[in-house]
């Protein structure tokens, strides 16, 4: 008797969690969560010219992203100057893609555009990392480590 009733509880709590998809707030919640695997400092060094590069992810609640990348060599872009990156994104399926803007940083300290071009980071949260998927000229793609939340 007690298993049944046990079992009868497990199956009318899962009904009710199983319906619950926004929060009080009105946030998707499995959305959520998948934004806060992307959230932080992330630190990876460039396959191409082996520059550091940093990417900074935050999350709105209505699934927006926004990314912002400084790279301390923009070889290809920026003819071996310091340059950085922004720009607005979106994940889905565990891969959050981002039209990214270009700047190129020059010594007065004034910036100058370089372009644009969309990435598409792939999440491995097995190992923990962040690999950078776009169709960039480089041999292995550059994996991204969390360093801050």
């Amino acid at each position: 008797m007690r298993y049944h009733f046990l079992t009868a509880c497990a199956g009318m709590l899962g009904l009710v969690f199983s319906g619950m998809t926004l929060g009080a707030d009105g946030i998707d919640i499995g959305r959520a969560i998948g934004q806060r695997a992307f959230v932080g400092l992330w630190q990876a060094v460039d396959s191409f010219d082996g520059s550091t590069q940093f990417l900074s992810i935050t999350c709105a609640p209505d699934g927006s992203c926004d990314v912002r990348l400084n790279d301390t060599a923009f070889t290809l872009s920026c003819q071996d100057q310091i340059g950085f990156a922004q720009g607005q994104g979106s994940i889905k399926g565990g891969v959050l893609t981002v039209e990214l803007t270009l700047f190129c940083s020059n010594l007065n300290g004034t910036s100058t555009l370089a372009g644009t071009q969309e990435n598409k980071f792939k999440l491995d949260r097995r190992n923990g990392t962040l690999t950078d998927i776009n169709d960039d000229p480089v041999p292995v793609a550059n994996v991204f480590h969390r360093i801050s939340r």
